[in-house]
């Protein structure tokens, strides 16, 4: 008789056994919960451990029939009978019952039931479940391979013949499906702790199959992260001593910013609040202070004193423009601290994580001979969207999404943000609609999930309250600081049209520098055609926008910080993509009306370093007539607290308290709470939004083009072209891996010649684009493009980007 196996034999990696499976995600899932250090209140530690011990050897028991396992070794065609997560969670339903209440049965029945796809709500429909063909695979594994499973689940004090021979279909039909409804509604009678605690503790053991599961099917047996938590180092202040000794002239004492610097990170180093008793942190603080610094400083202080001093550092960004250079902060700190070390497993220790980032484990198997196969790449991405690394650097996107989220390419790594430092910086950018969401969803990960944040900003949000949240610097103690008194705002509330601002900026301009940051890509783009022809001979003038593609946008930042480090003369116009974290500084500062965090954020581009003295940055807030994309209730709010015409750099943590202190957005986050009280993850009803529909970034209904407007990305594309036909040919000659690897790769270098437009930014270009359907190279990569001939003809101009309007008329084409 043949032994039932999970998966089959491929690529010179032998066949899984189906019991040496579901054993190994057990034994994983076991390990994993036990050095968790969680307080559950809904339920015990030791039985969760026993609850995810279940669902861990049935999440495959429909494995076992004979149609899956003649589909897995003859590689038939899937049927009806194959599928067996249906099949799988009905018999975990009724182990768990045995030893659980309802609730905790009907969790492991949805988890299992969701583990190859996505998350769904509690609430089904039970005519959407064919009970019938349920039967005949229980009766197919009683009838042929029960024998096989026995003594497996006795390990476990199952007696699974006797599960089988009384499992009552029709009564689970009655009582569980046809009354998911009402279970749902017992759930959220449970106050707001409770339901975030047992959505999180769903999320949870869901994050564990699916992690387990998958690296088990790789077969991943990798020893390459073991023990990094303990290993990692970020000890700050031996860094600056090194950079001190290496370049006297730029990190000495004695230059007055530096003084304050090291004062900043000596006052978070010295302060006895940082302690594992106090979960929420903040640092509120000027630009230009060294508060990517200051996060290692925390980190480092809070982590020592963690047991056995572990714990993962996530740091999360808004943006995935500023993440590079945050990124080779830390990578500079952590590598001094851990050398060789360091340099031998580099993403052991840091990662980026977004969807720019190439997922590659660096050194992962030590074999320097070995030459990288797809399943390599494959194993890599699994382990970076599971962030193994000790120090994980990511957006507000893949962190909030994995938090509050439902899709399993998210969700598999919330086990590894357990017991996490999470700081967000520039917290400031999330949607204060948000805020009661995070404000309940974070506090219930500090107090079971033992997980700590810091927020971090010049403008600090009131998502927590006062008595919640440790002030690790005392904000007036560096915003009143004359050293950091850097800009002089002028605010002028009268309307002003485009045309008129242009004329008297094109007459009256005579600055060595300046950034003028307005609301709208148009209105950044009109001024721009307006001002150029006057300026072009004395300055470097440039148009930052997301109409350019992200390869041209980087060059252009790149330039721009080199004229301004030469003090040459620059002009920049801009949208919003300049406000948070983009190192570049202005001596003069022009910004159209917004909410005013973002206002604050603009003058942190303006004299940033203080090289122009105390208040010698000057910043202009104006107001253009029709340029509204911002909703009205921001502006208004900006409106009122901009009461005077004149403030200076001191004044923008009173302006930011009393701004944020408007907001009562909670509509929005209350619907969402209601959705998770009733564990409804996909479902619209009128007073909730389902989990599925919380984005940080609202959905568009945007569509992806990549514009080929280098000799070189065309090339690239048309190689792509070149190697996915060759994987579909049947006639292919060359090694389908080699292929495949090939294909990541060239994705990952054409990400940066694709830029997002609505459907009526396109409508005058339908007839260029290649090919004419989006192509699909898996379901995570289709897109369209246009050709650098057409981009040069009509699409594209170096200077601005996309064009709207054809650059020269579009040739009559000929419809067939």
């Amino acid at each position: 008789m043949l032994k039932l196996i999970s998966h089959p034999s491929e690529n010179n990696i032998p066949e899984k056994k189906l019991t040496d499976h579901l054993e190994n995600v057990a034994k994983l899932s076991k390990k994993a919960i036990s050095e968790h250090n969680i307080s559950p209140t809904l339920i015990s530690k030791d039985n969760l451990q026993r609850l995810d011990l279940l669902i861990s050897i049935f999440h495959d028991f429909g494995k076992s029939t004979t149609w899956f396992q003649d589909y897995i070794r003859n590689n038939r065609q899937s049927n009806l009978y194959t599928s067996h997560s249906l099949v799988s969670a009905i018999v975990a339903y009724h182990a768990i019952i045995k030893e659980f209440d309802d609730r905790w049965a009907y969790m492991g029945f949805q988890i299992i039931l969701k583990h190859h796809s996505n998350l769904g709500s509690y609430e089904v429909e039970s005519d959407n479940f064919n009970l019938a063909i349920v039967k005949k695979q229980i009766e197919d594994i009683k009838k042929n391979n029960l024998s096989m499973l026995t003594n497996f689940f006795l390990k476990y004090n199952i007696n699974i013949g006797n599960l089988l021979n009384n499992l009552n279909l029709n009564n689970f039909k009655v009582n569980i499906l046809e009354e998911s409804d009402d279970f749902v509604t017992t759930l959220s009678e449970h106050n707001i702790e409770n339901a975030f605690e047992f959505f999180f503790i769903n999320n949870y053991l869901f994050s564990l199959l699916v992690d387990f599961d998958k690296k088990d099917a790789a077969r991943l047996k990798n020893s390459y992260f073991d023990g990094n938590l303990i290993e990692s180092e970020y000890n700050v202040f031996s860094y600056l001593t090194k950079c001190y000794n290496e370049y006297p002239e730029k990190f000495s004492p004695d230059i007055p910013i530096n003084k304050f610097r090291n004062q900043f990170l000596k006052d978070i180093d010295e302060n006895k609040d940082i302690t594992p008793n106090n979960h929420f942190y903040s640092i509120t603080a000027p630009t230009g202070i060294g508060k990517t610094f200051g996060c290692m400083v925390f980190a480092n202080k809070l982590k020592s004193q963690l047991p056995e001093k572990k714990a993962r550092l996530i740091y999360a960004l808004p943006y995935t423009s500023i993440i590079e250079q945050n990124f080779n902060e830390f990578e500079k700190i952590i590598s001094f601290n851990l050398n060789d070390k360091y340099f031998k497993r580099p993403t052991r220790y840091l990662m980026k994580h977004h969807y720019l980032t190439p997922k590659i484990i660096v050194n992962r198997n030590d074999h320097k001979d070995k030459k990288r196969t797809y399943k390599d790449y494959l194993d890599d991405r699994l382990f970076v969207e599971s962030w193994e690394s000790s120090m994980v650097v990511t957006t507000f996107v893949q962190l909030l999404h994995t938090i509050f989220g439902f899709q399993n390419k998210f969700l598999k790594k919330f086990h590894n943000i357990i017991n996490s430092l999470v700081i967000l910086d520039e917290v400031q950018n999330i949607d204060p609609n948000y805020h009661k969401l995070i404000q309940n969803g974070f506090n219930v990960l500090a107090d079971v999930f033992n997980i700590y944040f810091l927020l971090v900003t010049a403008t600090q949000p009131k998502i927590f309250p006062k008595e919640r949240i440790v002030e690790i610097i005392k904000p007036n103690k560096y915003m009143k600081v004359p050293t950091f008194n850097r800009v002089k705002l002028s605010v002028n509330k009268t309307p002003i049209s485009l045309e008129v601002f242009a004329n008297e900026f094109s007459e009256n301009f005579s600055g060595v520098n300046c950034l003028i940051v307005m609301n709208t890509k148009g209105i950044a783009i009109d001024f721009y055609n307006s001002i150029k022809e006057r300026f072009k001979k004395d300055y470097k003038i440039f148009c930052l926008t997301t109409f350019l593609t992200p390869y041209d946008r980087n060059r252009k930042i790149s330039e721009i910080r080199k004229l301004l480090k030469n003090n040459e003369k620059v002009i920049v116009i801009s949208t919003q993509l300049v406000e948070a974290g983009v190192d570049l500084s202005f001596k003069k500062v022009y910004r159209d009306f917004g909410p005013l965090d973002s206002i604050i954020q603009v003058a942190g581009r303006c004299n940033r370093n203080g090289e122009f003295g105390d208040l010698g940055g000057d910043f202009q807030l104006i107001n253009l007539s029709n340029s509204g994309v911002y909703s009205k209730n921001l502006i208004q709010y900006s409106q009122e607290v901009l009461i005077n015409k004149e403030y200076e750099s001191s004044n923008f943590l009173n302006l930011s308290e009393n701004y944020f202190s408007f907001f009562q957005f909670e509509l929005k986050s209350n619907w969402i709470i209601n959705a998770i009280k009733e564990m409804n993850y996909d479902i619209e009803y009128n007073d909730q939004i389902p989990v599925s529909k919380f984005k940080v970034i609202p959905d568009t209904s945007k569509r992806n083009i990549y514009l080929l407007h280098t000799k070189e990305a065309e090339q690239k594309m048309k190689k792509l072209l070149q190697i996915r036909n060759k994987i579909k040919s049947k006639d292919n000659k060359v090694g389908k891996d080699k292929l495949l690897i090939e294909l990541e790769k060239l994705k990952f270098i054409l990400i940066n010649f694709k830029i997002s437009l609505y459907p009526n930014q396109l409508k005058k270009y339908e007839y260029i684009l290649e090919p004419k359907e989006e192509i699909s190279l898996n379901k995570d990569f289709c897109f369209s493009f246009i050709s650098n001939e057409n981009c040069k003809k009509y699409v594209y101009n170096n200077e601005i980007g996309f064009l709207i309007n054809p650059r020269k008329e579009l040739p009559d084409f000929l419809i067939i």
